[in-house]
């Protein structure tokens, strides 16, 4: 299917294939569908796939379409907060740590309360991020940029001719980014970056969202290169 593979099938075939374990942070709204006025939440978990004791996490939204009602920290991992959770200037900040060695495996955050205000476009993503390891010398944590950091969220008006009912609709959408320079397409630059990073570790692509970087990667970005990149 794609005859660049063949090319280089030796050359990938001395590196290893093992999954690359890495951290990361996902957001996940609790409904797809809300009127106009009603409220729903936005989750923010955190995955560590070592012992992580503190978080510094950033989480922006345009809020031309949605209100941000408060930071519920109620059923948190996080027991000691450097700040209090703050919403300012577009942004959901949460800074803060364990008195335990550390969390491992995927816990609450936070949980964001949100009201629909108007029709438009809201998104959600992460911005920033920096978790610290549990291991008395806050080594930072290698975190990768999964699909599901980021949601967006449709404020769509629909009125019935009956009920006069103003709808909002929330999706996450999972968006592929194999534009990794940037230039708004896909190419042979993009593919020698993939493959860099596969052999020194020092970034990690996982364009389909398994938690891991390997050959599916490779053949979704080469896929692009040859075809154009889309949404998935």
């Amino acid at each position: 299917m794609f005859p660049f593979v063949i090319g280089i099938a030796t050359f990938l075939s001395a590196a290893s294939l093992n999954s690359v374990e890495y951290s990361y942070i996902r957001v996940s709204p609790s409904d797809t569908t809300l009127e106009i006025g009603e409220r729903f939440s936005l989750d923010i978990y955190a995955y560590a796939h070592q012992p992580v004791n503190a978080v510094d996490i950033s989480v922006a939204y345009s809020d031309s379409a949605v209100k941000i009602l408060g930071v519920d920290t109620g059923q948190s991992v996080i027991t000691l907060w450097t700040e209090e959770p703050a919403v300012k200037n577009g942004a959901i900040t949460l800074r803060g740590g364990t008195f335990q060695r550390g969390f491992r495996g995927e816990h609450l955050v936070a949980t964001v309360n949100v009201e629909a205000k108007q029709a438009g476009q809201a998104e959600f993503f992460i911005s920033n991020v920096q978790l610290l390891a549990g291991d008395g010398r806050g080594t930072p944590v290698l975190t990768g940029k999964p699909s599901l950091s980021r949601a967006d969220v449709k404020v769509v008006t629909e009125t019935s001719e009956d009920e006069g009912v103003a709808s909002l609709e929330a999706n996450v959408t999972l968006l592929i980014v194999t534009d990794i320079d940037g230039d708004g397409k896909v190419s042979l630059r993009d593919v020698t970056a993939f493959l860099s990073a596969w052999h020194s570790r020092d970034s990690v692509y996982d364009f389909n969202s398994d938690g891991k970087m390997t050959f599916r990667d490779f053949a979704i970005i080469l896929s692009d290169s040859f075809f154009g990149a889309r949404p998935r």
